[in-house]
């Protein structure tokens, strides 16, 4: 089976570089780290959270062909922006495979933030890998297959999502490796919890909620220890829970998931990222009285990106 995917993976390459074309999406875009700026009023917030930064990443993939340059390139935009806070918003790892716990405790090690590093999990970061299978359901999937010829597969098949998860992606347990390696870093995992940052008497409050394809987005369970007084942030991996979330507390919800898109060209994008709702895509959104923000994301399952290039997002806070 190996052999299978460094086959793909090499006649893939050698495609790429054939079209000429495909040199730039292939082996240039994704290796290219966008910074983004938003700036969020919110009514009434207090003082000593006036123009707090709050540096927002996701999906960062980690596998043997993410380069160390790359992620010391990483590492150094985050730390450059001199945040107060770090939020991350699932897919630490690729495929539920923690191929190298060394190398992703370094890198999540070297990222430095004043209050805290908080993440919540993605598809990717339990014990089994989860995606849409041919009924359009949310289902543990085999990591076995190759990325690219699955990419290839949903491009020329046309699914419709049912929105359910199936019984066995609902009992997939926690990736116990994973849990272990974060508790050794500065992130905090928040999953269908609140928790809040005291700043000088004044709080923020951080909700995360579990993954959505695994049935695992429980906002009642989430919201219970949350201060309805103080402004928050909610971190939740799959913008298809934007519309259940904008019914519950906070400021600004956090996504990932997409990949912006990923190959941002007519009908190739909605065929390759499968949204429920395909409108939350990427950027920025008002969800009731929230704004929603859908990041692109560092890595992916395939090293490709058209129009899509990775971000890190900047979020600062000022009173309306």
């Amino acid at each position: 089976m190996k052999k299978r995917r460094r086959l793909a993976e090499t006649l893939w390459n050698l495609w790429c570089i054939g079209t000429i074309v495909g040199i730039w999406p292939r082996f240039i875009e994704p290796k290219l780290i966008r910074r983004s700026k938003l700036t969020l009023p919110i009514k009434d917030l207090p003082k000593n959270l006036e123009g707090l930064r709050i540096v927002h990443f996701s999906d960062l993939h980690l596998s043997p062909q993410v380069s160390d340059r790359f992620l010391d390139r990483l590492t150094k935009k985050i730390n450059a922006l001199s945040p107060d806070i770090v939020l991350f918003t699932g897919d630490f790892i690729d495929y539920s495979t923690l191929n190298d716990p060394q190398r992703l405790q370094k890198v999540l090690s070297s990222i430095e933030a004043r209050l805290g590093c908080y993440a919540s999990f993605g598809n990717h970061d339990y014990a089994r890998y989860v995606s849409i299978d041919s009924s359009g359901n949310y289902d543990v999937k085999s990591s076995k297959r190759s990325g690219i010829i699955g990419g290839f597969n949903r491009l020329l098949t046309k699914t419709t999502l049912s929105g359910q998860a199936t019984d066995a992606a609902k009992a997939v347990p926690f990736h116990e490796e994973l849990l272990s390696l974060l508790k050794k870093t500065p992130f905090t995992l928040l999953h269908n919890e609140t928790t809040q940052i005291d700043l000088n008497g004044d709080r923020l409050n951080l909700c995360g909620l579990g993954d959505y394809m695994l049935g695992r987005c429980l906002p009642q369970e989430a919201f219970k220890t949350y201060d309805k007084n103080a402004p928050g942030i909610i971190l939740s991996h799959n913008p298809d829970t934007l519309q259940t979330l904008k019914d519950y507390p906070g400021n600004i919800i956090l996504c990932g998931h997409t990949h912006g898109g990923a190959v941002m060209l007519p009908g190739i994008r909605r065929r390759i990222i499968l949204l429920e709702n395909p409108q939350f895509v990427r950027g920025k959104f008002t969800i009731g009285d929230k704004t929603a923000y859908v990041n692109r994301g560092i890595g992916s399952t395939i090293p490709f990106r058209w129009f899509a290039s990775p971000e890190i997002l900047l979020l600062t806070l000022e009173s309306s």
